[in-house]
């Protein structure tokens, strides 16, 4: 089967320029689909019938003078990293992965045997940069979301873009590299004709690339073979080979670039950086991880290598590594079964036209000879799952001694020798008492390890000091064992920092930085501060920190916040905190926010527990504060008054204000009951002493008459309304513990 390109050409595009899929002569534009073992045997081939004087690779042009590490015995897949710090404060980072059969490994591989000069002509990413600007570089999005796709496949009888490529360049493997580089030319020319417009960014890159495509012409005598993804040759042909402006082909008059659109500029780098990284198939895979590009690269390596061995019948591995995978799940396939699958499978083949069982041919084939049941939405059958893990496959990347890596591998490799926490193969814990200098030292680097999210540190157990429900020993505990994506969580780290302590730094004020009018949350990250014993750059976060507290509308995000400051500034001894005047003046500013918010609450439904706490930390940072933040009792007094006195709010509050007021003794217990009679109906009084109990439970006990006025107004009620009323009675009793409850019962009796 050929591609056609007057039957499959979309509406008005020209037919492609003479001389675009030339593969002789002094330039030679070879366009390829980024890990395609057709677009990557092509290249060999190619290669060695040019014998170029230089192969020229899309790839970032920044790590040219590295290029030599990609030669190292690494165990594939690998990807270069490219990172950026902007001056924005972003920071971001994009990937350019290679695999075995990835065209581009393929030209290095073939120009460093052939004695050509290779080298990477894409501009460098962190030129390109913004937030908006794709991360994995060896993508294919323009193909994908080309209008001509639906109607090729319709023509071609494929249900999507995948399958369509390998319908026209995967299938067959007798297709010579001079086919290969027309089906592909023809096939990306059109895509590239069919779209409203090329994007701005692909407009300056190509631009980028021909200036490195005439200097290296300038450079060589002899052949220059290019290599890029297939969008980008007819913009180079047209740069390189062809006049720019309009052009007049017969009646027609066409532009091969609508106007480019003015666009923002861009973003300056502070700070950048380039490495090799580990990386795998699940990534590569884009049904997982990859934005785009090649599906099943497990599937697509055991195409190249069986293809390069000269062998066929690939499905049968994969069947085979299936029913492996299976009986590793503890589930068998009988010989019948296979049996079945292959024959439906060599069936499908044949009726799709293809060269060989294809991987569409085997899912379908399981799914039409094994799968009997109705399979539940969003669920899979056991067969299938394990085929496609297998299509996936669980290759991961490993690099070889030599590489040059970011300073911040070395920091956190001498950090963990230092603090005896290297992982090894072997699972170990680790448990530390924060109390010990030495032992604390050691739990911050593992909670700056735990910001960059780097694998093989987990902390199991210890003092809970978000709910601080015991900190009588502050410890903790940690599981460490060495990851498979251990180096490359590093490596990539290494967007944030060249330190550890700069990275966790900056990774935390990334994170701050997302964070919209929610107090908490940024509490939140100042006790991870904290707890990675930041000191000086806790003052960013601490300013960041009040802008969020003034923001806030949210009176229990408040609250929760002014609890965690509370700890931190007056009970800390730990991490260092205790009476810092800075976090001293952010807890003044949030006690002054939550009590402005109180005012204006309203009367807040299904939150009794968070109200609760809510008045609670109001109240102990009074009692703990009112001396050292110069907190004024009259105020505060005022503001719980005034909710005490609201008769249109809930019970809960009332008898929270009031019981705050009692604990402060800025309210007598005349007061109290004269509050406890306005809420003295079935549905009501409960909650009030809920409320009231929460807040006041041990000023309450030392008020025998006021156990005494509750029981007098329960015995008012009648069996209906003393049933009514008795639940949430029992929940406010319930602050009270045994032996208490058991006085207060000798009280009334």
């Amino acid at each position: 089967m050929t591609l056609n390109p007057h039957t499959a050409q979309p509406r008005h595009a020209p037919d492609p320029p003479a001389g675009l899929f030339a593969t002789s002569g002094s330039l030679v534009l070879m366009p390829v689909r980024h890990h395609s073992p057709a677009c990557a045997r092509a290249v060999v081939q190619l290669a060695q019938q040019l014998r170029p004087a230089a192969i020229l690779v899309e790839g970032p042009s920044d790590f040219n003078e590295r290029l030599d590490e990609l030669y190292l015995p690494h165990t594939l897949p690998i990807a270069i990293y490219s990172y950026v710090r902007l001056d924005e404060q972003a920071r971001l980072g994009a990937f350019y992965p290679f695999c075995e059969h990835s065209p581009e490994w393929q030209a290095l591989l073939v120009g460093r045997k052939l004695g050509a000069a290779v080298r990477f002509i894409d501009m460098p990413w962190a030129d390109l940069a913004t937030r908006r600007t794709a991360t994995h570089r060896y993508a294919d999005r323009e193909l994908r979301t080309s209008p001509y796709i639906p109607t090729l496949c319709q023509k071609l009888g494929v249900e999507d873009f995948d399958s369509l490529w390998d319908r026209l360049l995967e299938v067959d493997p007798r297709l010579t590299a001079e086919q290969v580089l027309e089906r592909v030319g023809h096939f990306c020319y059109y895509l590239r004709m069919s779209g409203s417009h090329v994007p701005d960014e692909d407009l300056r890159r190509e631009a980028f690339m021909a200036d490195q495509v005439r200097a290296a012409q300038q450079e060589f005598n002899g052949p220059i073979l290019v290599i890029t993804g297939g969008y980008h040759s007819y913009g180079l042909f047209e740069l390189l080979f062809q006049d720019k402006e309009t052009r007049r082909r017969g009646d027609e008059e066409f532009v091969a670039h609508l106007p480019i659109s003015s666009s923002p500029a861009l973003p300056i780098a502070t700070d950048r950086g380039i490495a090799l990284t580990p990386f795998t198939d699940e990534r590569l895979d884009s049904l997982t991880g990859y934005e785009a590009g090649m599906p099943s690269p497990g599937f697509y390596r055991q195409v190249w290598q069986a293809r390069a061995a000269g062998r066929g019948d690939i499905y049968r591995n994969l069947l085979a590594d299936a029913v492996a995978t299976l009986r590793k799940r503890g589930q068998t396939a009988s010989t019948a079964d296979l049996i079945a699958v292959e024959t439906s499978a060599r069936a499908l083949a044949a009726l799709r036209g293809h060269a060989e069982v294809w991987r569409q041919d085997v899912i379908d084939a399981i799914t039409g000879a094994l799968i009997k049941e109705a399979i539940e939405p969003d669920t899979r059958h056991p067969f299938l799952d394990a085929l496609l893990a297998v299509l996936r496959g669980d290759q991961r990347g490993k690099l070889a001694a030599g590489v040059v890596l970011p300073p911040l591998v070395h920091d956190i490799q001498s950090q963990l020798q230092t603090h005896d926490l290297e992982p090894q193969p072997k699972p170990r814990t680790v448990r530390l008492e924060l109390t010990l200098p030495a032992d604390l030292a050691r739990s911050r680097v593992l909670h700056r390890l735990r910001m960059l999210s780097i694998r093989g540190f987990e902390r199991r157990g210890g003092s809970d000091f978000v709910g601080r429900a015991d900190l009588t020993i502050v410890w903790e505990e940690w599981l460490i064992a060495w990851s498979p994506d251990f180096d490359a969580g590093c490596i990539e780290a290494a967007i944030y920092g060249t330190t550890l302590l700069e990275a966790a730094t900056a990774r935390l004020l990334e994170q701050l930085a997302r964070i919209e009018r929610s107090a908490q949350r940024a509490a939140l990250l100042l006790l991870d501060a904290c707890l990675m014993g930041l000191s000086a750059p806790v003052d960013e976060l601490l300013e960041r920190l009040m802008a969020l507290v003034r923001q806030d509308a949210d009176f229990f995000s408040v609250a929760a916040a002014l609890s965690h400051m509370l700890y931190l500034y007056r009970y800390d001894e730990t991490l260092g905190t205790l009476g810092r005047t800075d976090i001293g003046d952010l807890l003044a500013e949030t006690f002054g926010r939550a009590c402005w918010l109180l005012e204006t609450l309203g009367q807040p439904q299904g939150q009794d527990r968070e109200l609760l706490r809510a008045f609670t930390a109001l109240v102990q940072t009074f009692e703990a504060c009112e001396q050292s933040l110069a907190l004024d009792r009259a105020e505060f007094g005022t503001i719980l008054r005034r909710a005490a006195a609201n008769q249109h709010q809930r019970a809960l509050v009332r008898g929270a204000a009031n019981g705050a007021l009692w604990t402060l003794h800025q309210a007598d217990t005349a007061q109290v009951r004269t509050d406890l009679r306005a809420c003295a109906v079935p549905d009501q009084i409960g909650d009030f002493l809920t409320g009231l109990f929460a807040l006041a439970r041990e000023t309450a006990q030392r008020h025998p008459d006021f156990m005494s006025s509750i029981d007098e107004l329960v015995l008012e009620f009648d069996d209906e309304a003393y049933l009514q009323a008795l639940p949430a009675m029992r929940l406010a009793f319930s602050f009270f513990t045994p032996r208490e409850k058991h006085y207060i019962a000798q009280t009334l009796l």
